[in-house]
This record gives C-alpha cells, sequence and structure tokens, in this order.
C-alpha cells in the first residue's frame, strides 16, 4: 500500500454551484462529497465526523477517500507523515464555484460543453441569497475566497454583485479570480477594478489568434487583450495596487516556443498586467509540451515564472521582485534579553516597484529577517521587519535599519535576511538572493 499525504482538506473546502461540497478541485464531477449545504452549514461540515476522520487517516499516510486524486502527495520509504491537527474551528479558505457554465469550448477539457460536467450538478448557478447565507456562516473568519472552479465565473448573471458583496461586507477576505476575461465589458471591468479584488488571473494561452484558439477554440484574443489593458487601466486611474493583474499562458506543445513566448512577455508589457507566468500541464496528455516537462533543462531555466512555483515570480523582466541586500556588518552580537540593531543597503533590481502603503493592506515591501539555529534549521520565520523609508523603484538603494527583538536564550544563531511583499510572498521564492549574518548572543 502506497503511503501519501494532503493538505487541502486541513486548509480548504470547494463548494460546487448545485450546493455540494467537495474536498478539492480535482474532484470536477463531484464524486467525492463530504456533504451538502442543503443539509448542513459549511462550518458544520468542516468540522464533521466525517472530515475529522479523513485528516485522521491522512495522519496515518492513507485514506481509501482520496481514491485516484491527483492532489496527494507520496511520501517516500523513509519518509515521515506529516501531522496535522484533525480538530478545526475556522475554516481559513474556501473556492466558490458561481456556475459550472462555460462560454468556451476549450480542447479536451474536463469543462467543454462535450464532456458534459453540467449534468453533474443540480443546477448550474449558485443563488445569490444562499451566497449571503454561505458568508455569514463562515466569512467573518475566512482568510481567503477563490471566486471561480469549473465553468466561467463571470457567466453568473449576479457574479460582480457578490464580490462587491465579499469586500464590502468581510473586506479582510482576501478575494481572487480567474477568467477567460471574454465577458469583461466596460461597464463590469469598472466595477471589478473599484470593487477591491485583490488579484484577477486572466488565462491566455498564446500571443496571437491562431495560437490562443487552438485551446480555447471560440474565444477572441483581441478582446481579451483589451480586457486585460482595460483592467489595468482603470487600476491606475484609481490609484490603487488592487486588483493584482496575472496573464496566466499555458504551455502547450503549440505555444511553447522561444519566439511566441517572447511576443508574450512584449503582449504582456504593452497591457499593463503585473505579471506574466507559465503553467505547465499534462492535460490534454497529447497536448502537453515536452520541451518544459518539469526537471527538464527549459523547465529549470524558466522555473522562477512557472505559476505555482511561488506567488512572486514572473516571466517579466521589468515586474520582479528581486533585490540585493548588503548587510553593513557580518556578525551582530547582542546580550541575552537585549534588543539589537543591524544595518544593511538594499536595492531594487527586479524592476517591480516596492510599495510603502496599500489599499488592501496588503503587498508592501518590507526587510525581513529569519532566525535560524547554525545547522540551518528556522527556528522564526517572522523574526523581525524593518519598513522601507519611502517606495523604492528599479535601480534605487535605500539604507535601512532592522531591530532585532531581544533573544530568550544565549547561544549562535544566524540571520537570512530577505525582502517580503507582505501577504503575498518571500523574494526568494521568486528567484531573489538572500543574505546571511552571524547572530552572537551572550549573557
Amino acid at each position: 500500500m502506497s503511503r501519501f499525504t494532503c493538505d487541502w482538506i486541513f486548509n480548504i473546502l470547494v463548494v460546487l454551484c448545485d450546493g455540494k461540497v467537495v474536498c478539492g478541485c480535482a474532484d470536477p464531477r463531484g464524486e467525492r462529497p463530504l456533504g451538502h449545504l442543503r443539509e448542513s452549514s459549511l462550518n458544520e461540515i468542516w468540522r464533521s465526523e466525517k472530515v475529522k476522520s479523513i485528516r485522521r487517516e491522512l495522519n496515518g499516510g492513507f485514506s481509501g477517500f482520496c481514491g485516484h486524486c491527483g492532489l496527494k502527495r507520496p511520501l517516500g520509504d523513509d519518509e515521515p507523515v506529516p501531522q496535522q491537527p484533525v480538530d478545526l474551528e475556522i475554516l481559513p479558505r474556501i473556492f466558490f464555484e458561481p456556475t459550472v457554465v462555460c462560454n468556451l469550448d476549450c480542447f479536451q477539457a474536463v469543462c467543454a460543453p462535450g464532456a458534459r460536467l453540467a449534468a453533474t450538478r443540480e443546477r448550474k448557478t449558485f443563488p445569490m441569497d444562499e451566497f449571503k447565507t454561505l458568508l455569514a456562516d463562515v466569512g467573518p473568519k475566512l482568510v481567503r475566497l477563490d471566486f471561480f472552479n469549473y465553468g466561467e465565473p463571470f457567466l453568473h448573471p449576479r457574479a460582480l454583485d457578490m464580490i462587491e458583496h465579499v469586500k464590502a461586507a468581510y473586506p479582510h477576505v482576501y478575494l481572487y479570480t480567474s477568467t477567460n476575461g471574454l465577458l469583461l465589458d466596460g461597464e463590469k471591468i469598472a466595477r471589478l477594478a473599484r470593487s477591491g479584488i485583490d488579484e484577477v488571473t486572466f488565462s491566455v494561452d498564446g500571443p496571437d489568434q491562431r495560437t490562443y484558439e487552438r485551446y480555447r477554440r471560440g474565444g477572441d484574443f483581441a478582446r481579451v487583450l483589451g480586457s486585460m489593458k482595460a483592467l489595468a487601466k482603470e487600476k491606475r486611474l484609481l490609484g490603487r495596487e488592487v486588483p493584482f493583474i496575472n496573464w496566466r499562458y499555458i504551455l502547450f506543445k503549440w505555444n511553447d516556443s522561444f519566439w511566441k513566448m517572447s511576443r508574450a512577455r512584449r503582449l504582456a508589457v504593452r497591457t499593463g498586467v503585473d505579471r506574466l507566468t507559465w503553467e505547465i500541464t499534462d492535460h490534454p496528455p497529447a497536448a502537453a509540451s515536452r520541451k518544459f516537462r518539469p526537471g527538464s533543462p527549459a523547465w529549470k531555466r524558466i522555473y522562477h515564472e512557472i505559476w505555482d512555483s511561488s506567488q512572486i515570480g514572473s516571466a517579466l523582466p521589468g515586474k520582479r521582485f528581486i533585490a540585493r541586500i548588503r548587510p553593513v556588518r557580518s556578525v551582530v552580537a547582542a546580550r541575552r534579553g537585549e534588543k539589537a540593531e543591524l544595518e544593511a543597503v538594499v536595492k531594487n533590481r527586479g524592476g517591480a516597484t516596492w510599495i510603502t502603503r496599500a489599499f488592501s493592506g496588503r503587498r508592501w515591501v518590507r526587510l525581513g529577517a529569519q532566525l535560524h539555529d547554525l545547522n540551518g534549521r528556522l527556528l522564526d520565520l517572522n523574526y523581525a521587519r524593518a519598513f522601507l523609508p519611502r517606495p523604492l523603484v528599479g535601480g534605487e538603494s535605500v539604507r535601512m535599519t532592522i531591530e532585532l527583538p531581544a533573544a530568550a536564550l544565549a547561544g549562535e544563531y544566524r540571520l537570512k535576511l530577505d525582502m517580503v511583499s507582505e501577504g503575498n510572498d518571500w523574494f526568494e521564492n521568486g528567484g531573489s538572493p538572500v543574505s546571511w549574518v552571524s547572530f552572537s548572543v551572550s549573557e
């Protein structure tokens, strides 16, 4: 029996448009339900004995519930099973499916009309009143809501009403959506920008109509580019950092050439999006990019530009979060129970502007110090932070002082210095170099 682990059921639930609740996005037909909203609230399902039982089984390295799900991660022969809490009161994240219907016929996609995915739902859209009830249940403690699953979210007649309701009633929730962008006209784009939604991803798999429509059958390349450009312009007029706009480009064997990817980079700059990334897929198998298969030399070259390698990597040189951090001293000494200070000169080498204020309360940039022992074991990821004195554009440098909190125990430590986009990711995960400083704490 092969052992495996999975994080989904410890962190996320997926709500389908008919009210069925499943464990992950790899159950498109709802064949492994955890419950239904007509019978239980989402919090009741999250805290149910069925869900707890699956968590216990996963802590043992196997659960029959998971079946052929592609989300589980196999464990090595000598790899211990990660242990996670079974009794979880707060549901931090949900994937919400407004509708299962789509306006495109994507090549061999599970949600293409020919796949008859809509026939697996008792209804095709989620009612607005039930959406408000759902949020009243989980919204006060919810951390993130992904406003999509299968289908095109903006085919729901009240999609924008739902988005506006989330950000008006629960502004602390990180709200994200993914769309093909073809249904966003001028009025909808203006409402979307004003809503306060945190992040919008456009799926555009090519640099021209002919390439794009090989997968997105029925799509209009010029129209979706226009939607991205209009949303970026609306955001600039509002003077906000949100919505953060992604162009996600799935790599297939017909769109993975150097010149097509280069043209996509140029077009992304012209549209004004914040980020361009490549997505690696093995579906449909006959269309998968062989050049960029995981582990290949080509894949390694673009690793920090791949969609799920980090939350911060980008294929746009002028929009990367890359820093050079030069500590003034290589060793910092302090007495136990006393604070210390460390100075460093940091330079923005990536082009993306490092902001110091944010409408959303996220994505501002700070210098961070992570505490490690001499063996490299992480002791405190968020040991210290320092604010930038001003926004920093590409090429600019600034000298900063970071205050180190009083250490409780004497000893020899190491500090890893890295920049962080708050609520988003550490720069290192996007390919930015870090710096190390010795930290000596005496009695």
